[in-house]
Order: C-alpha cells, then structure tokens, then sequence
C-alpha cells in the first residue's frame, strides 16, 4: 500500500515538474523581442529610429513623431503618433522603425502591431539586413550608414504584414508569422542576415495633414531553425 502511495506521489511530482517545465518554455517562446515595444520607457522613444537624415525623403521625419497617451489602446497606455502636416502624406509619408534585433537565421517569427489609422493607410513590415557588402557615398532606401552599434547595412528581405484599414477610428492589430531565410545571395555570395527591424509607414494619397498612430510592437521567435 505504501509503495502504490510512494509511486502516485512520484508520478504527481512529475506531472507538476513537467508542467512547469512547459510553462517556462511557453513563457521563453513568448518573450517580446523588441525593447521597449510599448514606448513605456523612461525616454519614451528609446530603442526606436524616427530621424533618417541620410534619406532625402525623410529628412524632416522626426518633427512628425512623438509619443502620447491620446488614443492608447489601453487605460494608462502609450503609443506613437505621426502626426503629417499638409502635402507630405501624398507624398513622402512618414515612418517609425525600431532599433536593429539580432537575427536568427532559419528561425521562425511571430510580428503583431496595433494600428489607429485614423486619418491615413498605413503598411508595416519586418525587415532583414545584412553588413553592407559594397557601401555607396549616399545611402538609398535599401540601406542604412554606419551608426553606433553598427556597420553599414543593407536590407535583403521583407515580410509585410496585412493591411490595416484606412482612415478607420479603431485599433487593429496586423499580424503575420514568417521564416527568415538562412541567407540570401548577395554580390555573388550567400550571406546570412544579421539583424532584424521593424517598420510602421503612414500615408494617404491626399493634400490634407492628419494624423495616425501605432502601439504594442510585438515580435516573437516561435521556432528554431532546422
């Protein structure tokens, strides 16, 4: 009788050490790989990328961007705002991008962004960069200068994510999962990439100024290469 106790209690232990051994896995899988992808930090834009002063559309971006609580999607919450003056959203747009997230090639990602559209479209994507292999003097939209943390980069790979919907007074949340590719050939050579980013673009073909907004940029590694 004791042994048959002595075994259950054994076998509940497992089951137990099991479950939390599934949990911190679950967890682990779950880790929210952007910094600060709430904009709660104590520099609200911190780990975030607004001024492209190398991007000749792009040079008065960061006048456009802040962040606020007007609009967040939850009590007490934060998310960006590019707010677009006349004539730039037909024309440039505007744009957030977060900082440059090690990349593991092969592996596959789950991204999630909440969008307020409000007075624009909107289009977001993960992007895959590489070491520039062959700088040029003045950097084009396929890449970036060197900066610290960095060398030039060169972007190889792009996963979009769904559309949200335009002009529309609701958050939604676009989402996507992807595989990064192990590499990509490149002047000849396959070369694997070496960081990741992600971007939320706002436009609208009109004269009028406007505003959108942007939350809660998510990205999960969700399976390891094979």
């Amino acid at each position: 009788m004791m042994k048959l106790r002595e075994m259950k209690l054994r076998v509940e232990r497992g089951a137990i050490l099991a479950l939390f051994l599934a949990l911190a896995l679950t967890a682990r899988a779950q880790t929210n790989l952007v910094p600060n992808g709430d904009f709660r930090a104590a520099d609200p834009l911190q780990g975030w990328r607004i001024d492209f002063p190398y991007a000749g559309p792009y040079v008065k971006n960061k006048d456009y961007v802040k962040v606020t609580t007007e609009h967040a999607p939850q009590p007490g919450g934060k998310c960006v705002e590019i707010a677009l003056p006349p004539g730039v959203a037909g024309n440039e747009g505007g744009k957030i991008e977060s900082a440059f997230l090690p990349a593991v090639p092969g592996a596959t990602y789950r991204v999630e962004i909440d969008c307020l559209t409000w007075d624009f479209s909107a289009k977001t994507f993960v992007e895959a960069w590489i070491a520039d292999p062959a700088p040029i003097p003045q950097p084009d939209k396929f890449r970036v200068p060197a900066e610290p943390g960095h060398p030039p980069l060169l972007t190889i790979y792009r996963a979009p994510l769904p559309d949200p919907k335009g002009r529309s007074k609701t958050w939604q949340t676009v989402s996507r999962e992807f595989t990064l590719p192990k590499a990509r050939p490149v002047g000849g050579n396959d070369i694997a990439p070496r960081y990741l980013t992600l971007k939320a673009y706002t436009y609208e073909g009109t004269p009028n100024g406007g505003k959108s907004y942007f939350a809660n940029f998510r990205l999960y590694k969700i399976k390891d290469p094979q």
